[in-house]
């Protein structure tokens, strides 16, 4: 019998609910997790007992999903989702069940689960129960969906994508019967919040195999979510991603490139704006890779006169020093995906280190002066003082030991 070594605080729980006359199991990708020599990153567990009875057993719960059974049972700092076996209803929207009904049968609980590698539950008493051929597909390396999957992908097309994600994290190949229904159903994928869906693509970004992003196009789910994906060379896509630094905004940021760049046209960084407004990303993270994409397609700011060491300023005044490292990991991604040399990266981020090392001025922040010292000196306040920061800045990238008080209020022709 496979035996898994739960935490101690699982194990209470487990105890707790079968010492008191009911069923009771960890489920689902922790157990999947365990099977694979992973460390779980949550535990849940599964059991005959209504969300009341799991209250009344433990002293400090909270009601995160009741409506469908689930109880968060905390014990000291952490948090673990207890849920009752269920039955869902009719999904109407192709989103959410229009109601649950609660059942004594794990069988029938387990149904309604989405892959037979999250279908499985464990233990100590009864060992692994997989009724759905889980372990199976682990040793084959399948995701495939319980059931008939065109059924759980009505019910749910966000599961469309979970295949997806799960095929990255895992390295896992999508079984041919669930492959065809999730392009069978894409257009369920218009009912799923943009949300939803930039979760799931975030995850398989940010997964151990990034490229499998790719799949958003050869299953033709792009179309629905994503159209814009469609321009993006492929193998420059999944080279870029795979070698890129695990930053979230980088891989982003890598894909807006890909579908400028694919697309040949239009002004930088509007593809790339437009993907990220319908997905609904922060606008911090959205400045950020289209800031990525415009400066890359730009190039080094500057005149080709000027020395590389002015123009790598000039590149971390652009950027800003929060950003100048995942930039470079961008831009060399970007090089490597093109099969070209490295060289100028390598040497971009020598010289920037450099600056950082001397405490060079690269910003209006780091100027020796502010406004308040102009208006001190006489200037007048608003768009004179803008400027003429401005003008000292400028002085001050090309030669940044001019960035002296005296010498840039003297520069600055002080009236008093």
């Amino acid at each position: 019998m496979i035996h898994i070594d739960l935490p101690e605080d699982v194990k209470n729980i487990l105890n707790v609910l079968r010492s008191s006359g009911y069923e009771a199991y960890a489920v689902g990708g922790c157990v999947r997790d365990c099977l694979l020599g992973k460390l779980p990153k949550d535990w849940d567990v599964t059991t005959s007992a209504l969300p009341l009875d799991v209250k009344r057993l433990f002293p400090r719960t909270v009601d995160t999903g009741i409506k469908h059974g689930t109880v968060t049972v905390l014990i000291k700092n952490e948090g673990y989702e207890v849920t009752t076996y269920r039955v869902d209803g009719k999904y109407t929207d192709g989103r959410h069940p229009e109601n649950v009904s609660f059942t004594a049968s794990l069988d029938e609980d387990l149904k309604r689960r989405d892959f037979t590698i999250n279908a499985l539950v464990y233990n100590e008493e009864s060992g692994i129960k997989d009724l759905f051929g889980g372990i199976e597909d682990l040793d084959n390396k399948i995701i495939r969906c319980v059931g008939v999957p065109e059924e759980r992908f009505d019910e749910d097309a966000l599961r469309i994508l979970r295949a997806v994600r799960f095929s990255a994290q895992l390295g896992f190949d999508i079984e041919e019967k669930t492959y065809l229904a999730a392009e069978k159903l894409k257009d369920k994928l218009a009912l799923v919040s943009a949300e939803r869906i930039k979760t799931e693509i975030d995850k398989t970004l940010m997964s151990v195999n990034p490229g499998h992003i790719n799949l958003l196009t050869t299953m033709g789910l792009d179309k629905v979510i994503f159209p814009e994906l469609e321009k993006a060379d492929p193998a420059f896509l999944k080279t870029a991603l795979e070698v890129s630094s695990c930053e979230l905004s980088v891989r982003w940021a890598l894909i807006g490139y890909a579908v400028e760049t694919g697309a040949g046209e239009g002004e930088p960084g509007i593809l790339t704006a437009q993907i990220f407004h319908r997905l609904k990303f922060d606008n911090k993270t959205k400045d950020k890779t289209v800031l990525f994409v415009k400066t890359i397609q730009a190039g080094l700011p500057g005149s080709p006169d000027e020395s590389i060491k002015i123009r790598c300023r000039r590149l971390v005044n652009r950027l800003g020093w929060e950003n100048t490292d995942d930039y470079l990991s961008f831009m060399e991604a970007v090089t490597v995906a093109k099969g070209t040399e490295t060289t100028e990266v390598s040497e971009l981020r020598s010289e920037i280190e450099g600056i950082r090392t001397r405490n060079e001025c690269t910003s209006l922040k780091e100027l020796a002066v502010n406004g308040k010292d102009l208006i001190e000196c006489g200037f007048c306040t608003g768009t004179e003082i803008g400027k003429i920061l401005n003008q000292l800045l400028e002085k001050v990238l090309i030669d940044p030991q001019k960035n002296l008080r005296d010498e840039l209020l003297k520069m600055a022709g002080s009236k008093e």
